[in-house]
């Protein structure tokens, strides 16, 4: 068992089942080349497993944190039930988008006529000092282009840009926010509406709804998050200015 293909004790780690049997799990760790391991009955669930098979099954990819490793006997003992619900669709999900990023840069190596290693070098490297993920990069790179590219040399830039823009998806962000908004004049109802329709007008990306007593919910989208939340709050005060030049009240509070 060489030192770089095993893990640390308490890392988590994603792996595929292998073998089911009534007192445990062999299991292979993906991220690391021929590493196996072994997660025990008691290690299966939170609960008491009555029948194994009810919680793991052959084939079923997992997220599980490394709890020992002998390498004498080159057996690394693994936990599903340390690993939360959440944690474990978080860690497969960066797993998975590091295999699509791999297979991106796969694909732009065999266009310029270069090695997988001399891409990972020349272009994951650099963009790793800068980012915590691949990931984040190549969406970074699709939205921003050359600006989030920095580091990256002449001969991957444009082919790079180009392949990140057509296979790297842009994540929208949603911000959202509630107007507590009162008017007392006679024609009240029609202050309100007037700013709050002038507003939706005016602002790209946003979208206002009556959610009662007096509160109106502002839901803006968008790929960029600063740009999301300058509009947002550039609505929100927009409303609130029409609003006390009526004579009425009002005031804006960000969702959490």
């Amino acid at each position: 068992m060489a030192e770089e293909d095993v893990p640390t004790v308490g890392e988590t780690v994603v792996c595929k089942v292998k073998q089911v049997l009534n007192y445990g799990a062999f299991v292979e760790l993906v991220e690391y080349k021929n590493s196996k391991g072994f997660v025990h009955v008691s290690q299966v669930a939170t609960r008491w497993v009555k029948n194994i098979r009810n919680h793991v099954k052959e084939g079923q990819v997992r997220a599980a944190k490394v709890l020992s490793i002998d390498r004498q006997r080159n057996q690394i003992d693994l936990s599903f039930n340390k690993v939360s619900k959440n944690a474990q669709r978080v860690r497969i999900e960066a797993w998975k988008q590091l295999k699509r990023c791999k297979k991106l840069l796969e694909i732009l190596a065999k266009e310029q006529g270069k090695s997988f290693d001399q891409a990972w070098e020349e272009i994951a490297v650099p963009l790793l000092e800068k980012y915590d993920s691949l990931g984040e990069a190549f969406q970074n790179i699709a939205l921003l282009g050359e600006e989030a590219a920095e580091g990256i040399s002449a001969k991957w830039l444009k082919p790079l840009i180009q392949l990140v823009s057509k296979n790297v998806p842009i994540p929208e962000r949603t911000i959202k926010g509630t107007l507590s908004i009162r008017s007392v004049k006679p024609n009240g109802v029609d202050i309100i509406k007037q700013a709050l329709q002038k507003a939706e007008k005016t602002s790209k990306n946003i979208e206002i709804f009556y959610s009662g007593g007096g509160k109106y919910a502002l839901k803006a989208k968008g790929p960029d998050f600063k740009a999301v939340e300058k509009t947002l709050n550039s609505t929100a005060e927009t409303i609130i200015d029409a609003i006390k030049a009526s004579g009425g009240e009002a005031k804006f509070e960000r969702s959490e």
